[in-house]
């Protein structure tokens, strides 16, 4: 498949000018061939970069780049068959198990039926008493010793 130069800029199928001119101008400073001079993949982005925004910036170019890509697209979705698609695949044995163990839709001789959800009658919230740890540790907290700052500033219990 040929390169996508909507994903090489980073912009969308439907952005405009401005900010495909953006995306070029950004991509373009930073893979200069003068700003990289000893890095061949620099140039070759930034041929690539220019090949984009050429095609792209202009209209006819990139009307008829947007058809061959939509043609690519369809290309390749009836190309790809259901069956070595790990997704189908797995959608596939999970109905299978699901078959398996509750029974097809056609083997199912009862319809079923709904019931209307009740809501409760009491619909106050309870209120949850805290456990005995709670009041123990406020006990406990009360009774602690405050701290006290001392002369040199440190912080220390008060003895009682």
């Amino acid at each position: 498949m040929a390169l996508n130069y909507y994903r090489l800029l980073g912009v969308p199928p439907d952005a405009g000018q401005r900010r495909i001119k953006a995306a070029y101008r950004s991509l373009a400073k930073r893979f200069h061939p003068d700003r990289n001079s000893d890095s061949e993949t620099a140039t070759e982005l930034f041929r690539q970069v220019s090949d984009a925004y050429r095609v792209l910036s202009n209209s006819q170019l990139r009307a008829q780049y947007d058809k061959t890509l939509n043609e690519q697209k369809e290309g390749t979705a009836t190309t790809k068959s259901n069956h070595s698609d790990p997704q189908h695949k797995f959608n596939h044995f999970v109905k299978s198990l699901l078959d398996s163990l509750f029974g097809t839709l056609d083997q199912q001789t009862e319809p079923s039926v709904k019931k209307p959800i009740r809501k409760p009658k009491n619909t106050a919230k309870k209120v949850e008493k805290p456990a005995f740890n709670f009041h123990y540790n406020l006990a406990m907290e009360k009774n602690k010793t405050p701290y006290t700052r001392g002369e040199d500033g440190v912080f220390r219990k008060t003895p009682r």
